[in-house]
């Protein structure tokens, strides 16, 4: 199929980029376009002006500190993937890159056009609102940074205004002693999760002293499970791992039915997935 007819401009700066979406009616920011073009292609999205930033000179690429990643919208995940420098201080980035499509897509689709695009199957969402980061957007009037945990409010539905541009995602650093592990469950490797987890578990004298769990692939948006990180505390490998599991099946009750699986099957997908993640930390910090 052809998209419907359009307007296409490619801004140099921001200020530009910001200006032209604000005059359209409905615009669009085009970064990598791997989830965009598709959706306009099968004309799921009204868009009457495609503003591309490909060439816009003031976005950042990878900025890497010890106290975190920051990562701009010019930046492509393979890009990211392969920072070692970025993976040291955020772990969590290389994790979750892995599952994220093939390489095709990769070296073509943006880290923030994945947290801008916010299907709610994605893993760079749910490893956002798990490391706590901050998302930088630049619109009519002016910067301002928002917490991840605010920005997913829907299924490709965020906090974002008409005229907003996503400029930069700041991923803190991974605190000192904690693992951190991405997993899913999907038909085949590349494709979307059918259920997965994004998991910070910090560990001491060999239990869980506290995580951070949001599963994804199960709701609209990104899942913190507030019932499973109260469970885990304190966790051990000699525990039994039916509350662990127990909880996680509560945190995801509004998980729902599709083509690929039922929303009992994503349950219990979540709820192994976390005893994987737990006995993961576990391992990891003994070995450490």
């Amino acid at each position: 199929m052809k998209p419907a007819p359009f307007d296409y401009c490619r801004p140099a700066t921001v200020a530009e980029a910001v200006e032209a979406l604000n005059g359209a009616e409905s615009g669009r920011v085009l970064a990598g376009g791997q989830s965009l073009i598709p959706a306009m292609n099968f004309r799921l999205t009204d868009v009457s002006l495609l503003v591309d930033i490909g060439q816009v000179a003031d976005l950042p690429g990878v900025d890497t500190e010890v106290t975190g990643v920051t990562v701009g919208a010019a930046a492509t995940q393979s890009r990211v993937l392969n920072d070692d420098a970025a993976a040291r201080v955020v772990p969590g980035l290389r994790a979750a890159l892995r599952h994220v499509g093939h390489l095709q897509i990769r070296n073509r689709g943006t880290v923030c056009g994945s947290i801008a695009h916010a299907d709610p199957a994605a893993e760079l969402p749910a490893l956002a609102v798990a490391t706590g980061a901050v998302i930088g957007i630049t619109g009519p009037d002016g910067h301002r940074a928002m917490a991840a945990s605010d920005f997913f409010l829907g299924p490709f539905w965020t906090a974002l205004e008409d005229a907003d541009v996503v400029t930069a995602v700041r991923f803190p650093a991974a605190p000192a002693g904690s693992v951190t592990s991405v997993d899913e469950i999907s038909r085949r490797a590349g494709d979307f999760a059918v259920a997965g987890l994004v998991a910070v578990i910090d560990v001491d004298g060999g239990a869980v002293r506290s995580a951070r769990l949001v599963g994804f692939g199960v709701g609209g948006a990104p899942t913190r499970l507030a019932f499973a990180e109260a469970a885990i505390e304190g966790w051990a490998a000699d525990h039994p791992d039916r509350g662990l599991m127990e909880a996680a099946v509560e945190d995801t009750a509004d998980a729902f039915d599709d083509i690929h699986a039922t929303a009992w099957y994503r349950r219990e997908a979540v709820a192994t997935l976390l005893v994987r993640a737990a006995g993961r930390a576990l391992a990891n910090g003994e070995a450490s």
